[in-house]
């Protein structure tokens, strides 16, 4: 063998004898000969704020032995508090340590309370709903809060508000509401000029159909348009069913709704403003439902016996307190859709609520639904019996019969092939 070839072999061998000594030491460091090793599972960890803590464990030899259960460990880690953590691993002079960091990065929770847009009246008082905040690094939410803008109450036009929670962690989120400052209806004031019409009063009457079909109402068409008042639609398969409310002891309104709405079905709901003010909730989701809420005055009052000049003032009350408070229960513009108590009218009383803006809506049928309960039976047998196009029909839900029937009269109309809208969507 070559000088140079015996040099090759010993540097060969000596490599191999260097990787089985270091070998050795390290299986012997591992093993905890030389002195006890302490192994972390999973290193350092983050935390979201309110996260448990869950340890993950750790190995830790001596002597090729399993001595974890020597281990110490120390330092606690508390998810409620953002900061850093240290835990602390000992065995016979071997420390380890691993970071535990809880942070908060997730952005306070806030939700309006109210509607996203609210008209309120000119110079009254601006009621703020406010907002709720949740956040994890603060038990109280609105401390974090923050509003950004101003309502004028004193000039009517369109107001932002801008609500802002900010964390100890700077996380941010918002919400905004607008706020419409509206003049206020009810201080509204008509030159009184009606002596010209005719305030002879009577009482709303119609011809109740036959063979479905369309039939006259108490006064002239021509009447009717020249004041914006209707009783029927137009002459297509549809249905427009009302409700009358003014405020009974026993009504069945909540339940009737619930009908409508298991069908998909829109009605209007002429109330007295007692009944919308004192039942702000329901007023409210029949609103969100697509529902219509008519005026139907504050104190239904038989409304020829207001048109006169002395009396001018009361008779604008009567329609606009209902309508202020309609706006003020839901939030929202009313439509101005109107319905004379007891049908109870006049040619000056229907011009003067013209001149308010309004539309007014009779019936094409209506039945004996305003006394003593009837039967399902005989409710929906005269609700199926004058099917009629374009019907308006007037209900008046304290009477347990129209609930009763409500169902299976929706699904015989449909089967014949009528649909429901709203009065507001006669043109």
């Amino acid at each position: 063998m070559s000088r140079k070839c015996k040099i090759g072999v010993f540097a060969f061998l000596a490599a191999v004898v260097l990787v089985i000594i270091l070998s050795g030491g390290y299986l012997l460091t591992l093993g905890g000969v030389f002195h006890p090793t302490v192994n972390l599972k999973g290193g350092n960890i983050t935390l979201e704020l309110n996260e448990a803590y869950e340890e993950p464990g750790f190995k830790a030899r001596s002597m090729f032995h399993d001595v974890s259960d020597q281990v110490t460990v120390s330092g606690d880690v508390d998810p409620t508090k953002t900061g850093v953590y240290t835990i602390v691993y000992e065995i016979k002079g071997t420390t380890k340590t691993r970071k535990v960091t809880v942070q908060d990065t997730t952005p306070p929770q806030i939700t309006l309370l109210g509607n996203s847009e609210m008209h309120v009246f000119e110079r009254e008082t601006f009621n703020d709903p406010g907002v709720e905040i949740i956040d994890a690094s603060c038990d109280d939410g609105q401390s974090l809060l923050q509003i950004e803008g101003n309502v004028d109450m004193l000039t009517c036009g369109e107001y932002e508000l801008i609500y802002k929670a900010v964390d100890a962690s700077g996380n941010t989120s918002s919400v905004s509401r607008k706020i419409i400052v509206e003049a206020d209806p009810a201080l509204v004031k008509l030159h009184y000029a009606y002596d010209v019409y005719d305030n002879t009063a009577f009482e709303w009457w119609f011809n109740k159909s036959e063979n479905h079909q369309r039939m006259e109402g108490a006064i002239a068409q021509e009447i009717l348009d020249k004041y914006a008042a209707y009783y029927l639609g137009p002459d297509d398969k549809v249905i427009y069913l009302t409700f009358d409310e003014g405020g009974n002891d026993i009504t069945y309104i909540h339940e009737i709704a619930d009908v409508l709405n298991a069908h998909n079905i829109k009605a209007t709901f002429f109330l007295t403003r007692n009944y919308v003010i004192d039942n702000e909730e329901f007023m409210r989701s029949l609103v969100d439902q697509g529902h219509l809420i008519g005026n139907h005055t504050r104190h239904h009052y038989d409304m020829p016996t207001l048109a006169n000049e002395a009396q001018i003032d009361q008779f604008v009350l009567e329609v606009l307190d209902c309508e202020k408070a309609i706006q003020q229960v839901t939030g929202t513009k009313p439509v101005k859709v109107f319905r004379f108590p007891k049908g109870a009218t006049s040619e000056r009383a229907m011009k003067i609520v013209s001149d308010l803006g309004y539309r007014s809506y009779f019936w094409s049928h209506a039945y004996y639904d305003y006394g003593p309960d009837i039967s399902k039976e005989e409710a929906y047998n005269t609700l199926v019996e004058h099917l009629h196009n374009g019907a308006i029909y007037l209900l008046h839900p304290s009477n347990k019969g129209n609930y009763l029937a409500m169902e299976d009269f929706i699904t015989e109309a449909q089967r014949q092939g009528y649909r429901f809208a709203l009065v507001s969507e006669i043109e």
